[in-house]
């Protein structure tokens, strides 16, 4: 049985050669002389105009695949690679959307409303204004620098967290206080001055003692943290009365609180209530307070002026000294 020539791969490449051949001779026919037979047309062929067209068309295509391969295969005709534009380096990256930051906005902190004796604490250490021609001024009486360490030292006792719930105040800062004046003109100072001679000279000297730690207004809603005292509370008293009544009789308002003898050591910051409070007032009610029962000598009242410096920072100046008789 044998193959096909158009099957075989063995026979294509002569099958190749000889339909070359016939294609070789086919130009040699073309110029051979035409038998007078070969233009002679069959009669039964209409002539129809048609067939110089189409040898028109069939001449042109075959010209045209001619000349398109020998472009082709022009020896001179090299390959240009694909030219691929550089990264600018300066230009703007762009940034995907999974990739960009998010900025939050600031948080909103909610802050209480200050009690009544927020309020008057302020506004004789920590006030923003002062009138013209008027001075923050208030009655104390001075402690030893040796105790102000030891209340101020008091809170290296708290937690990091507790600590910064506190706005503690500075030693300065710290006074026995027996009357809060306020804004006072400063021409009528010299009187406030005749005033408080008069309340000392009336007044002897006498001694309290150190007594424990205690908040406003209570443990479990700790406002202001504060030292008390003990001993000869009543005389402490008396020499405050005088002195209230001194400046009432001068024009000023009176004081309808209580007087509590206490230094202040330490304010809650604002918005700090519930659990967190509660734990400043363990904190503080635990503290190691060395000196209970110390005795500190009160021998004389003092006239103070409270103002903002240069930096920002309050100060304090003492105007005036009394000694008790």
């Amino acid at each position: 049985m044998t193959k096909s020539n158009e099957k075989d791969p063995w026979l294509s490449s002569q099958t190749e050669d000889e339909s070359g051949s016939e294609e070789a001779k086919a130009p040699e026919a073309e110029n051979a002389p035409e038998s007078p037979e070969a233009d002679k047309k069959p009669e039964w062929l209409i002539a129809t105009g048609d067939e110089e067209v189409e040898l028109e068309s069939s001449s042109e295509g075959s010209s045209n695949s001619a000349s398109e391969q020998s472009d082709d295969e022009q020896p001179g005709s090299e390959f240009v690679p694909t030219e691929i534009p550089v990264k600018d380096p300066n230009a703007a990256a762009f940034t995907r959307q999974s990739e960009a930051k998010f900025i939050p906005s600031e948080p909103k902190i909610y802050r209480a409303p200050k009690s009544p004796e927020e309020e008057e604490d302020e506004r004789s250490f920590g006030f923003p204004e002062v009138p013209a021609d008027t001075q923050r001024l208030f009655v104390a009486i001075e402690i030893p620098r040796k105790l102000k360490r030891e209340f101020h030292a008091l809170a290296g006792s708290f937690r990091p967290k507790e600590y910064e719930r506190v706005r503690w105040i500075t030693e300065d800062a710290m006074h026995l206080t027996l009357k809060f004046l306020g804004d006072i003109p400063t021409d009528k100072i010299i009187d406030i001055k005749n005033a408080l001679n008069t309340a000392a000279q009336a007044t002897g000297k006498f001694s309290v003692k150190i007594g424990r730690t205690g908040c406003f207004p209570s443990f479990r809603d700790p406002r202001i943290c504060w030292v008390g005292f003990d001993g000869e509370l009543r005389r402490l008293e008396q020499l405050q009365g005088r002195v209230e009544g001194q400046m009432v009789a001068l024009g000023l308002d009176e004081d309808d609180r209580k007087f509590k003898a206490h230094i202040t050591v330490g304010r809650t910051r604002p918005g700090i209530r519930g659990r967190f409070a509660e734990d400043i007032g363990l904190s503080w009610q635990h503290a190691p307070l060395k000196s209970t029962g110390k005795q500190v000598p009160v021998n004389a009242i003092a006239l103070y002026r409270s103002f903002i410096n240069d930096k920002g920072d309050t100060e304090y100046q003492q105007l005036a000294n009394y000694e008790l008789g």
